[in-house]
């Protein structure tokens, strides 16, 4: 009865971790799904054995011992799916039901009790070896720390515990016990059976939970359409380095960019277009600026660079790369191609800056720009601009006639206030 207790208590401690995975279970996270199957057949393998002593003894092993395979297999699947790894569902359904096909006739033929319970360990080493390998070549795609360590610790101590019940019974260090009168080293992976399977399950829930975690971190830092930093995450860094700039003495330049007659793209092409359109400006823009430098969306099709230790020179020189390759890269859409310019407005820091401050320079700077015909970068006043200064490439290349061309049509004629 005591070990009868003792299993049930290990299943209703496992079990804790059923009502939190049913909540992830809409979180669209890969894998979650058979990390549940997998916690309830591990309850339900646990609970019949708690159960043995009133369930027809053979019946309940083979039962159970079906149910903990059948949960190694799913964890091993749901953790392949969590990586974005091909789940190989057949191949590991066809090697639990010929784990399972073997264990039931060594159970109704010549029983073996020692060699059955080796089977069964080495089984669940295996299934955990080969889950912890997985998690070990992912590792990388878990960025919060500790949480990949912690699961392959507790998914190598129940490995471990199996290994040792290997050597216990592979090696007739101990002859298997009757369940209800358990010997020193049954009662002993008993207990540990009771802290390393729970583990798991929780070691599992966490990972979920981390990954929704860092997914609603990814939203709040980068925005959804462009994958440029949101509005919130580029304020919040344009604010840490004023504070160093201030500090340090250090050098800053704030570059807007407001595409050119998007209004016009969205009226003739439809939203869907205008997205596309976004989309591509970001990727050119990525591509043909520093990668150290931070670009962000700040809403609609208005969108910003931060330039860290740059002088005045180097951002004008930038900021001339991002309108040349804007220029030379048009947007391929069904409806043909879709030439697309930018405008933008430059402000360097300068001593007492805030935020607001260097963003309104660069924000009349930017509409100075679009007054003067577009497809140019204007600079604001500022210490190391001087002068408000010009920078023009609308000779070049033929842009100023594209311009020209969409503003002239109806759609275009209202898109050249915005």
């Amino acid at each position: 009865m005591t070990t009868s207790l003792f299993f049930l208590m290990w299943g209703l401690a496992t079990a804790l971790a059923m009502p939190l995975l049913l909540q992830f279970h809409a979180s669209g996270v890969p894998g979650v799904r058979a990390f549940m199957l997998a916690n309830a057949l591990t309850v339900l393998s646990l609970l019949l054995y708690a159960a043995g002593s009133f369930l027809p003894l053979n019946a309940t092993v083979m039962v159970s011992n079906a149910a903990w395979i059948s949960a190694l297999a799913l964890v091993y699947v749901g953790v392949r799916q969590f990586f974005g790894l091909h789940p190989q569902v057949w191949r590991s359904a066809a090697l639990a039901i010929l784990c399972v096909v073997v264990m039931t006739a060594m159970l109704y033929g010549q029983d073996r009790v020692a060699a059955r319970i080796v089977l069964f360990s080495v089984i669940t080493c295996v299934g955990m070896g080969a889950t912890a390998c997985v998690i070990f070549d992912g590792r990388r795609q878990i960025r919060t720390r500790g949480v990949a360590l912690y699961l392959l610790l507790s998914i190598l101590g129940l490995a471990a515990l199996h290994l040792l019940r290997v050597l216990v019974y592979g090696l007739g260090w101990e002859a298997p016990g009757s369940m209800l009168h358990p010997t020193p080293w049954a009662l002993f992976f008993i207990v540990g059976g009771s802290v390393t399977v729970p583990a798991l399950f929780l070691a599992l829930l966490l990972l979920v939970q981390t990954r929704m975690s860092e997914r609603m971190q990814e939203a709040l830092t980068f925005d959804s359409l462009t994958q440029a930093y949101s509005r919130r995450s580029f304020m919040d860094e344009l604010q840490h380095e004023l504070r160093r700039c201030e500090r340090n003495d250090g050098r800053l330049v704030v570059l807007l960019l407001d595409i050119d007659f998007f209004k016009a793209i969205n009226d003739r092409h439809g939203h869907a277009t205008g997205d596309q359109a976004l989309r591509h400006f970001a990727r050119v823009v990525q591509r043909a600026v520093r990668a150290s430098d931070r670009f962000g969306r700040l809403g609609g099709e208005e969108f910003a660079l931060l330039m860290y230790d740059c002088e005045p020179a180097s951002a004008l020189v930038q900021a001339q790369r991002v309108c040349d390759a804007l220029r030379d890269a048009p947007l391929h859409t069904v409806d043909g191609e879709i030439r697309m310019t930018v405008s933008g407005g430059l402000a360097a820091y300068r001593r007492g800056d805030t935020a607001d401050g260097i963003l309104a320079r660069a924000d009349v700077a930017l509409y100075r720009a679009k007054e003067l015909g577009r497809d140019r970068v204007e600079t604001g006043g500022s210490v190391g601009f001087g002068a408000a200064a010009t920078w023009d490439w609308t000779a070049q290349g033929g842009a100023e006639a594209a311009n020209a061309a969409v503003a002239a049509s109806p759609a275009g004629s209202k898109a050249t206030t915005a």
